[in-house]
């Protein structure tokens, strides 16, 4: 009797444990755990972190400071260090986030059904640790001298804190793969006052609800604030207005 197997198997590709390294590396830093200035221990402790060769965590190093993530540093006070994102995000993902919208918009719809889900569950788990936790992000995110790359930090912290509450690792590693992605569509969004108060209005609200287990309205506040990223985004990338500008401001 034959079998009929599914057609939908992937090949077998081979990966380098450099690769493992590297990935790891590159969503810490795109998550923004590892902050830009933030000096990564050299190569010697990697590989015992990583339970690698010397050889690989080079690799991986080197990988990264292609794609303008890490940098090298010599001299007494040299090392490798992690870059700013957001500073010349607008150089290496403009274009590509335009050329591949199609596939954004996918990332964009599976979040609209995760994270507005993920903070309904919240809602009914989290603990108050979890509530100071995301108070002192959104504390820090309105400091006046709260950076540019910090704020983004800050921001990505408490969408993670969100889906840890939900006490549902699924979700929890599904928002941390969503964010990973969007993260460099993100970095586009101007920073301003306006821009800082229109997100921590949103994030102060979203607490209040989370406070008072309403997951009901954590659900709608979720899905309208990330309804509002999605839009920002798309126009921060398309509007032929907004990019000449940001052409002539360059070119003085």
């Amino acid at each position: 009797m034959r079998t009929y197997f599914p057609q939908q198997f992937e090949k077998v590709s081979p990966k380098k444990v450099s690769d493992f390294i590297f990935d790891q590396l590159e969503e810490s830093i795109i998550l923004k755990e590892l902050l830009p200035e933030e000096q990564l221990p050299n190569e010697r402790d990697m590989a015992v972190m990583f339970n690698a060769s010397r050889l690989a965590v080079r690799e991986a190093l080197s990988r990264l400071e292609e794609e303008g993530l890490i940098e090298k540093r010599v001299g007494a006070k040299g090392g490798t260090f992690v870059l700013p994102l957001t500073l010349n995000s607008h150089h290496r993902h403009r274009e590509q986030i335009a050329s591949n919208w199609e596939s954004w918009s996918k990332v964009f719809e599976y979040r609209l059904i995760i994270e507005p889900e993920a903070a309904f569950l919240a809602a009914q788990h989290i603990q108050v640790e979890q509530l100071h936790q995301l108070q002192q992000y959104l504390e820090m995110s309105i400091e006046q001298d709260c950076s540019r790359e910090l704020f983004r930090a800050l921001d990505v912290k408490f969408h993670l804190m969100i889906a840890k509450a939900s006490d549902n690792a699924y979700f929890e590693k599904a928002v941390r793969e969503i964010r990973t992605k969007i993260n460099p569509a993100l970095d586009l969004m101007p920073y301003s006052q306006e821009v800082r108060v229109r997100n921590s209005d949103s994030h102060f609200e979203l607490l209040d609800v989370l406070r008072a287990h309403d997951g009901e309205h954590s659900r709608i506040l979720m899905r309208q604030h990330i309804e509002q990223s999605a839009s920002s985004i798309y126009h921060r990338v398309f509007d032929h207005d907004i990019r000449t500008q940001e052409k002539e401001s360059e070119s003085l």
